[in-house]
């Protein structure tokens, strides 16, 4: 029984641990964009995606990211957005990395359009 309320514990320990962001996740949700420096881009985001999820990794390449996916309306239609960003190998700055909508890759004009309806 002493091992079972271990076992128990420990398991809600690694659960609890794993809710919150990540160091990536948090640098980018705290963090503030050079054109736009009175609002962070996490409530920037948060007030204008549909049920935004975000997440950090790492590509095979040894480039560490984060991803914000979710919904945004673009010409009128609900579509599903997928905004990704770069993080510095000293994690202290990011940069836009892609933007894609509905799965396809958009260009940069598109991107300032995104951020601009973000900010207004």
């Amino acid at each position: 029984m002493k091992n079972l309320k271990k076992i128990a514990a420990l398991f809600l320990i690694v659960l609890l641990s794993s809710c919150g962001d990540s160091e990536m996740v948090s640098l980018v949700k705290n963090g503030t964009l050079e054109s736009y420096p009175e609002k962070t881009l996490g409530t920037a985001i948060e007030n204008y995606f549909g049920t935004p999820y975000w997440t950090s990794g790492e590509s095979e390449e040894g480039d560490k990211f984060v991803n914000i996916e979710g919904t945004v309306y673009f010409m009128d239609k609900e579509v599903d957005a997928l905004l990704q960003y770069k993080i510095s190998e000293d994690n202290t700055s990011f940069e836009y990395s892609a933007l894609e909508l509905n799965g396809v890759p958009q260009s940069n004009l598109i991107y300032f359009g995104l951020i601009e309806s973000m900010y207004e």
